[in-house]
């Protein structure tokens, strides 16, 4: 495979677009202090399901436009819509599963049609030497940030999967 056949996945940040945070983030903190690269979300957000309890509940803290894919406020933990799981399920792609989450209103009301993400997909380091890099600003008036431009993933490592992400990190590709 070439480098420039891998995509990152992840979102836009997009203001008027649903955010949702999880209501009680502390009963994932307690399963297990001592793997703290598969703490609380992180557990989640690869695939890690033991000492969970479903749903996971999430409610709206801002936005407006419900999406294909919404952010929780935890780093590549993203819930997506059915629509998008039909897509992901549709077009035979691997790496991912999802659990069952509830998704409220601030108001408390249900919003029916979500799952949470998890990706199971894996590859081995990142060769960031090999990387452009260049400085952006995500929102108006906030200071400049750096990235990486083009990710030398770890193939030697790498199971093959569609969606995928560096082992015991949180970095999606």
């Amino acid at each position: 495979m070439n480098i420039n056949e891998f995509y990152e996945f992840g979102s836009k940040f997009v203001s008027s677009t649903v955010q949702v945070h999880m209501v009680n983030p502390e009963e994932l903190h307690s399963i297990d202090p001592n793997k703290k690269y598969l703490f609380g979300e992180n557990k989640l957000v690869q695939g890690d399901y033991s000492g969970i309890s479903f749903p996971v509940v999430f409610k709206q803290e801002y936005g407006k436009k419900l999406q294909d894919m919404l952010d929780t406020g935890t780093e590549s933990l993203f819930l997506i819509s059915d629509r998008m799981k039909s897509v992901l399920e549709a077009n035979n792609l691997t790496g991912w599963k999802t659990f069952a989450v509830k998704v409220l209103t601030k108001k408390g009301e249900d919003i029916p049609g979500y799952h949470g993400l998890s990706i199971t997909g894996r590859c081995g380091k990142i060769d960031y030497s090999k990387s452009e890099i260049f400085e952006k600003r995500l929102v108006p008036e906030a200071p400049l940030a750096k990235f990486h431009k083009g990710l030398y993933v770890g193939l030697d490592e790498w199971d093959g999967s569609d969606f995928f992400c560096r082992k015991n990190t949180l970095e999606l590709l």
